[in-house]
Parts: C-alpha cells; sequence; structure tokens
C-alpha cells in the first residue's frame, strides 16, 4: 500500500528545498554553520504559534551530533518568545558547541528569544528586526482568563502610588504653607491627610502575591546576567535590569539602535544578506512553515587508512583468520 502524499505536505516541502538553498547560500558567504530557529503560526492546525519551549530542547538534542566543535557557529532567530529556563539551556549549548557564536535577527526575537541572543558574541540585526523586553509572562485564569499578563503590572502600579502619594503630600504641604503654616506644622497636618487617602488603594496590594512576582521577574533577570557574562559582554547586570524592569510594555519594540544603546554587541546585518533573510522569513511566515535545526548534516571527516608495509602484509597472509560467528544481542528492559 503506498502512502498519499498531501498537498499541504508538498508545499512544505518546497518551502524546505528554497530554505535549504538559501541558508546553504549563506553559510558559504558567511564562512559558517547556521542553524534555525524559525516559528512561524500554523493555523491549520488549530495550535497556537510555537514557541521556544519542550520541542525546541528536544529539536537540538535530535541535531547533537551536528555540533561537534564548530569554528562560527550563527543562529537565524525568529520567534516570538516562550520559555526563559528552555532558552537559557539550548542558548547555554551553542556556547559550549563553538569558537565564535553569533545570532541573526532579520525580524524579531522577543521576549525568551530575546534571552537565546544575549549569549552572543554578535547580534546581528536588520533593519526591521527587534528584540523585546524580559518580563515573564504569567497564567492567571481566575483574574485575567486565558490571556497571559506580566506580573511587572504589579509593581508599576506600586510605583504610580508611591509617585501618587508624594505628589499629594506635596501639594497639601504647598498649600499649608501658603497659608501661612510653617513646614513642620504643614507637614504633620498634611501627612495625615495623605495617610487616609493612600490607606484605601495600599490595602488591596497582597504581600504573598507580590513576593511570587518578584521571584518570577528574577528568573529572566538571573539567565540575562549569566548569558551575558558568559559572553563577555560589559555591564550584564545593568543590561539585564534595564530589560526587566525600564520598559511600559511586553510587547514594546527593542530596534537596532536600541539595543545597541542598552550595551548589546549589536552588528548591522549586510543589506543583501538582510533582504535575503526578511524575504525568506517573509515567505515561511505567509505558508507558516517553521523550522528549528541545520538544513544539512555535519561533513564527518574520514581518516584515510595508509597501505600496510610488507612486512605488515607479510604477517596477514601467514594468521588465519577464523570466520566471524554471529553474535547474539539481548535488549535490556527500561
Amino acid at each position: 500500500m503506498v502512502e498519499s502524499v498531501s498537498r499541504t505536505d508538498v508545499e512544505k516541502q518546497k518551502h524546505f528545498e528554497v530554505l535549504k538553498e538559501t541558508i546553504k547560500s549563506l553559510e558559504r558567504q558567511r564562512k559558517s554553520r547556521i542553524f534555525c530557529l524559525i516559528h512561524a503560526p500554523d493555523s491549520r492546525s488549530g495550535k497556537a504559534q510555537p514557541h521556544i519551549c519542550g520541542p525546541e530542547f528536544w529539536d537540538t538534542l535530535a541535531h547533537r551530533d551536528d555540533f561537534g566543535r564548530i569554528n562560527r557557529l550563527e543562529i537565524l532567530v525568529h520567534s516570538p518568545g516562550g520559555h526563559a529556563s528552555i532558552a537559557y539551556q539550548v542558548s547555554s549549548f551553542f556556547r559550549k558547541h563553538c569558537q565564535e557564536l553569533n545570532y541573526l535577527v532579520p525580524m524579531q526575537a522577543k521576549s525568551a528569544a530575546t534571552i537565546l541572543c544575549l549569549n552572543g558574541d554578535k547580534i546581528v540585526m536588520g533593519e526591521w528586526a527587534e528584540l523585546g523586553p524580559l518580563d515573564v509572562q504569567l497564567d492567571d485564569i481566575l483574574e485575567y482568563g486565558k490571556r497571559p499578563f506580566s506580573p511587572l503590572n504589579e509593581f508599576k502600579s506600586m510605583e504610580f502610588l508611591r509617585d501618587y502619594a508624594t505628589e499629594f503630600l506635596d501639594f497639601f504641604s504647598w498649600l499649608l504653607v501658603e497659608r501661612g503654616l510653617s513646614v513642620k506644622h504643614a507637614l504633620h497636618e498634611a501627612i495625615p491627610g495623605v495617610s487616609g487617602i493612600m490607606s484605601p488603594l495600599y490595602s488591596h496590594v497582597d504581600p504573598s502575591k507580590l513576593g511570587s512576582y518578584r521571584r518570577a521577574l528574577s528568573e529572566g533577570e538571573e539567565y540575562a546576567i549569566r548569558l551575558l557574562r558568559s559572553a563577555g559582554t560589559p555591564n550584564a547586570k545593568k543590561i539585564a535590569d534595564k530589560l526587566v524592569w525600564k520598559y511600559p510594555a511586553h510587547d514594546f519594540v527593542i530596534d537596532r539602535e536600541e539595543a545597541a544603546g542598552l550595551g548589546l554587541p549589536i552588528q548591522k546585518m549586510e543589506l543583501a544578506h538582510d533582504r535575503l533573510l526578511t524575504k525568506l522569513i517573509t515567505n515561511l511566515i505567509q505558508n507558516e512553515v517553521s523550522y528549528v535545526g541545520f538544513v544539512s548534516a555535519r561533513e564527518r571527516k574520514v581518516k584515510k587508512q595508509k597501505p600496510a608495509t610488507k612486512k605488515k602484509r607479510r604477517v596477514a597472509e601467514k594468521v588465519q583468520i577464523p570466520p566471524e560467528r554471529p553474535v547474539a544481542i539481548t535488549r535490556r528492559a527500561g
């Protein structure tokens, strides 16, 4: 019985061939080995857009024998993000198997994909490329439904309350001073009033929940610091702090100029490569084709055996080698 091949499979194979030829050409030009981590939405499967999670870990592990010790390894990334822990593991694996590690970002490497890139000697960004903040996204079906939320929201609320209280105190104190009270007396009268206004607002803050949110945010921050230090990037802690705490939204665009201003090792992608990869990624997204891995296996060098000397040949002719007997192979359970 011959299995039928669906039209979708044929189309995906066609797009993979385009990907393969493009990457092989780019590898020759850049004198590198390129590992692809490309995530495209797949509406036909009914699943959410792929992201950095368990399958990416196992896909990378499946290509383990294709790594060896690579002189220049470059990771082509297009991803909305995923799990910080998986991004950290995969990025650390890449670092251990090469002399030089670069990340190629023609369009998007957000959230956990940004964590992945922090271990690079260079982050090569195209004109439309963007990284993203590292505030982790959590699920709370009771409060937010199926929509993930950032625990940074709670801390931004605390910052707002702090600034709000300070503004109230300044306003009431100034108003009382203007009416003839001393500064000391004005503060004495203003503080209870401000406390009365702010106390109901602060009563909604749950310290235990705030603590758990702080721990969640510190995970991405710590991974970022370790990967930046692994790559030898200066001011690792300062960069990680900005990526986690200083942006107003999780989907905030960190473009090439912004990323360079943070202190990341950004390199401008060559225009020809930028156009080539942007066209490739756009084509894969439109046709909902994702791919993780090398496009071809590593070529393994086979050692040539030296011809036997005359003395060795004479010895071999005298020695009679008995025919091999079949060996029984037993399979152990577990």
